[in-house]
């Protein structure tokens, strides 16, 4: 089970983030309002859910671990499942949704779409007392009740398609800073190179 990755936003789509880990791309389904604090270019590590179908694997990924214990409790309850799950996510912030479970205010859960009364009902009844520990550390800070979602990220922000020429001069002892001013003077040079011709121009510079 993938627990979180950290990686490169490669693009970013309607409802998912493609990012790049050691080269691989992986497309990761995300709430939207989390989806929509990403910026392409900035490394991100991401907690994870790995939903393994008969057809498909998929990856759900949120910015925090919280995000991601409210999404499976959501998503165990009956008849919700992953995809019912991510459009409550979708349409209702983390601190809208703890409060409309915990209040039963099944209207404001209708407001989503896919969700009737009785899907609303159920909900309130399944998870109202499963959120006992996200309420707890919600209650000690309300901003996260009703706030915007915020990434929390030291990594930097890498030049887009240098991702593997960064860990590569990282592991070199290099420093995030040397590495992107060396990079942003050198993006010429750099172009089209291959992983290890782009290590050793960089080397050169930084070296200098």
């Amino acid at each position: 089970m993938i627990a979180f990755v950290v990686g490169m936003v490669d693009s970013l789509e309607e409802d998912a983030v493609l990012l790049e880990v050691a080269g691989i791309g992986y497309r990761i389904y995300m709430p939207i309002p989390s989806l929509q604090t990403l910026i392409i270019g900035q490394s991100i590590r991401l907690y994870t859910y790995q939903h393994v179908r008969e057809d498909a694997l998929m990856l759900y990924g949120f910015v925090n671990d919280e995000e991601r214990k409210l999404f499976l409790r959501l998503q165990n309850a009956n008849g919700v499942g992953t995809k019912l799950a991510l459009t409550m996510m979708s349409h209702l912030r983390f601190g809208q949704l703890l409060v409309a479970l915990r209040s039963s205010d099944t209207k404001t859960l209708q407001q989503v779409p896919g969700i009737g009364a009785k899907t609303a009902s159920r909900l309130v009844l399944e998870v109202k007392d499963r959120l006992d520990d996200l309420w707890l550390l919600a209650s000690k800070d309300e901003a996260m009740l009703d706030a915007p979602i915020v990434v929390r990220s030291k990594e930097p922000m890498i030049p887009r398609g240098y991702a593997d020429l960064f860990a590569a001069l990282i592991s070199l002892g290099f420093s995030h800073k040397e590495i992107e001013h060396a990079i942003g003077s050198m993006e010429e040079q750099l172009a089209g190179k291959s992983v290890g011709e782009q290590v050793k121009i960089a080397l050169r510079a930084l070296e200098r």
